[in-house]
């Protein structure tokens, strides 16, 4: 606990720092260092850190969607796809005609790392790169951060009955209730703060947005969780005290971020 309380204490300025403060690309950079850091992780959770050449393909798109996110916009990121496919089985099949252990599960792990969830994190990089941006950007962070702090402490106080034991064991139906309301909450009270700097965004839009993104958040955890039980592993990584690898952290935001953005033109707030 002392060790998660002292991570967040440094992450949490440094994300507002790196997200509200700075220009776009920051945000570009961010995520590019995050889905970077969950590549490794997920090649060595599945067996496959010695695939150098597929490794460095899936950093290569996870950089290359948020560049394209950020200079030209959504459809241009998922351009990325064709050609990552291409040569992400041109690999495939050169490992297997080598006899390079690289099997379905790997490749699903590559696609998975190397496009889908930097897809998902290039929402960040919309939201930023917006008038007004450096408040939507924050949308996603009040889903995750502040909706897993009130899954974790109202889990805590009230949590009896599980919710997946199978998947997340400490999970709870109170954590999950607890985390929904403090998401619909605070992004109720984010959107009051947009409102007095000019965006206008009415509050129960805003807590409806709070309400879907922090479920989509809970369910992007829950779905990282069923990974790591396939692979048998507890944690993706060390790389955060206390909270494990980047994907034990920032799964949440891969789902996350894409429903924000989602709900906010599907509301004709964007």
């Amino acid at each position: 606990m002392k060790q998660r309380l002292i991570v967040a204490g440094i992450g949490v300025p440094l994300v507002f720092v790196v997200l509200v403060l700075l220009p776009p690309a920051a945000a570009a950079i961010y995520c590019c260092a995050i889905c970077a850091v969950g590549v490794h992780e997920m090649f060595c959770a599945a067996g496959a850190e010695k695939r150098i050449a597929a490794m460095a393909l899936c950093c290569v798109s996870a950089a290359a969607i948020q560049l394209c996110a950020l200079l030209w916009g959504l459809t241009a990121a998922f351009t990325v796809l064709l050609p990552f496919s291409i040569l992400l089985f041109l690999i495939w099949v050169a490992y297997y005609e080598k006899g390079a252990d690289f099997g379905l599960i790997a490749f699903g792990a590559a696609f998975f790392c190397g496009f889908a969830v930097p897809m998902g994190m290039s929402a960040m990089v919309l939201l930023r790169d917006r008038e007004g941006g450096n408040l939507f950007v924050l949308m996603p962070v009040v889903a995750t951060f502040i909706g897993d702090s009130g899954a974790y402490f109202a889990g805590r106080a009230f949590g009896k009955r599980k919710m997946s034991p199978r998947t997340s064991p400490h999970k709870t139906v109170a954590g999950l209730i607890g985390g929904l309301i403090c998401s619909a909450l605070f992004m109720t009270v984010l959107g009051i703060i947009m409102r007095r700097f000019g965006t206008d965004i009415p509050l129960w839009k805003a807590a409806v947005i709070g309400l879907i993104s922090g479920a989509a958040a809970q369910l992007g955890d829950l779905a990282f969780s069923v990974i790591k039980r396939c692979f048998g592993i507890k944690d993706y990584g060390r790389l955060l005290p206390g909270h494990g690898g980047a994907y034990d952290r920032f799964d949440s935001t891969a789902l996350a971020a894409p429903s924000v953005l989602a709900l906010l033109y599907i509301m004709g707030v964007l």
